[in-house]
C-alpha cells in the first residue's frame, strides 16, 4: 500500500487544483435538497420543498441534475468557484471519460444555441464570443484544465418531494465537446454556483431564497445523504459566527483573511500576506495557501512534530506540497489550525488538517498563489450563504445529524 500513496497523494493534488473559476434573505420559502456528497440551490423556480440526489465523488460533491426533454441525468461537480454549467455533449471529439452517456442535444425538444440578444450573453464575453450563428466558450482554469463548446438554453429539472420532478426552463449552459486536463469520470461536467448571473444561483434568482447553507459529511461518515437547505428552510442554529463577502469581479465567495494560527500560536505573518483574501470554495477538494504563507506554516509544522520525534517522510513525490509523517502507534498530538477572518474565527481540526492514510498522514493543503478553503476542511461544518447581507455565516456541526 505504501507504493501506492503516491499515486494517490496526485490524484488529491489533481482534484485539489479543480478550482475552475480561475483550481438569500427571505423566510416566505424555503427548500432542500438531498447530497450524498453532490450539492444543488434554487429560487424562484423552486415554491415547493425539491430533494435533489447529491454524491460524492472522491474528495468532492457532486450534484445530479436532468437536462433536456426528455431529461437525460448527469452529475456535476457542486462548484461554488464557476460561474458558467457545463456538460460534455455529442459530438465531442476532445472528451474527457466519463460513466455516463454524452448528452445529445439532438433528442431533446428544448435544446437551442443561445441567441444573440440573450440578456445575459453580457456577463459571457469574458469567455464567449459570436461566430456563425453561435457563442462559442473557452474556460481555462488555474491548474490547467480546459473546456470549450457553444453556449446553449435548454430545460433544467431536480427531483421534488412531490410525484414529478421540478423545472427551471431556458436555463443557460455550455454544452461542451473539447477538453483538455485532468477530469474524474465520474462527472460530466461542472455545475457554476458563484454570484456571477449566469450561475445557476444567479438564473434562477434571489427573491425568494437568497440563503443557502449546506453541512458536508467527514470522508469516515456512514451517512453519505445531507441536505443543501434554501431560504426558510435552513434551520436556526446558535453560534454562529460571520464575516463579509469581499467586492470581487469574478464574483467568487470571498473573505477577508487577516492571519493564520497554528497548534493555537499566531503566525507572525506580514499585513499584507494575504492580498486576494480567502475563497470558499466546494469544487476545490484540498485548500491551498499563498506559497510564502505556505512555507511558514510548512515550518511551524515540522517544528511541532521534531518534538514528538516522528519520522518526515521523503518528500519529492508531490512538486507543490508533501509535508506527510509516519505516526507512532497512539500518536495523538495533532495540532489544529485557525483562519482568522474579519470578524470571526475559522477553526480547522486536525480530521480535515491531515490526510490520514495507511500507516501515515500529510497536511491536506498545497502552496499557490492564491489561498483556496476547499471542500475537505469544511468537513462538519455549517455553512449559510447570506446573499441579501453578502456575508457567510458558519459553526461547527455533525454533519450525519442533517441526513435526508
Amino acid at each position: 500500500m505504501a507504493r501506492k500513496l503516491p499515486f494517490l497523494l496526485l490524484i488529491l493534488l489533481q482534484l485539489a487544483l479543480l478550482h475552475y473559476s480561475q483550481c438569500q434573505n427571505s423566510e416566505s420559502a424555503g427548500f432542500s435538497l438531498r447530497l450524498t456528497r453532490r450539492d444543488l440551490e434554487s429560487t424562484d423556480h423552486f415554491p415547493d420543498v425539491i430533494r435533489p440526489r447529491i454524491t460524492r465523488a472522491d474528495y468532492i460533491f457532486t450534484i445530479d441534475a436532468g437536462i433536456g426533454t426528455p431529461s437525460s441525468q448527469k452529475p456535476f461537480i457542486f462548484d461554488l468557484g464557476s460561474d458558467l454549467t457545463w456538460t460534455q455533449c455529442t459530438p465531442c471529439p476532445h472528451c474527457f471519460r466519463q460513466n455516463y452517456p454524452l448528452f445529445d442535444p439532438k433528442k431533446s425538444r428544448t435544446y437551442r444555441k443561445l441567441p444573440r440578444n440573450h440578456p445575459l450573453t453580457r456577463w459571457t464575453t469574458s469567455f464567449a464570443q459570436y461566430n456563425n450563428g453561435s457563442f462559442t466558450f473557452n474556460i481555462r482554469y488555474g491548474s490547467g484544465q480546459s473546456s470549450s463548446g457553444i453556449l446553449s438554453i435548454e430545460t433544467f429539472s431536480f427531483p421534488s418531494h412531490r410525484r414529478g420532478p421540478e423545472i427551471i426552463p431556458a436555463v443557460v449552459f455550455g454544452c461542451a465537446n473539447n477538453q483538455q486536463g485532468y477530469f474524474s469520470s465520474m462527472v460530466t461536467g461542472i455545475m457554476g454556483m458563484n454570484r456571477s448571473p449566469v450561475s445557476l444561483i444567479g438564473q434562477m434568482g434571489l427573491s425568494s431564497a437568497r440563503r443557502f447553507s449546506y453541512c458536508l459529511p467527514p470522508l469516515n461518515s456512514p451517512v453519505k445523504t445531507t441536505r443543501l437547505r434554501f431560504g426558510g428552510d435552513i434551520k436556526k442554529a446558535e453560534d454562529l459566527q460571520g464575516t463579509s463577502f469581499l467586492n470581487t469581479r469574478d464574483y467568487s465567495y470571498r473573505v477577508k483573511l487577516v492571519g493564520i494560527s497554528v497548534a493555537g500560536r499566531r503566525l507572525d505573518l506580514p499585513k499584507s500576506s494575504f492580498p486576494r483574501g480567502c475563497t470558499l470554495d466546494t469544487g476545490c477538494a484540498l485548500s491551498r495557501i499563498e506559497t510564502r504563507v505556505y512555507s511558514e506554516v510548512e515550518r511551524v509544522l515540522i517544528q511541532h512534530f521534531s518534538r514528538f520525534n516522528l519520522t518526515r517522510l521523503a518528500p519529492g513525490s508531490i512538486s507543490r506540497g508533501d509535508l506527510c509523517y509516519r505516526p507512532r502507534p497512539g500518536f495523538i498530538n495533532y495540532p489544529n489550525m485557525t483562519f482568522h477572518f474579519q470578524g470571526a474565527d475559522y477553526g480547522i481540526r486536525p480530521k480535515n488538517l491531515f490526510l490520514f492514510l495507511n500507516n501515515r498522514f500529510c497536511l491536506a493543503m498545497f502552496p499557490d498563489k492564491i489561498t483556496i478553503l476547499g471542500a475537505y476542511q469544511q468537513q462538519d461544518l455549517r455553512f449559510v450563504y447570506d446573499m441579501g447581507n453578502q456575508k457567510v455565516l458558519f459553526r461547527e456541526e455533525d454533519c450525519s445529524q442533517d441526513g435526508a
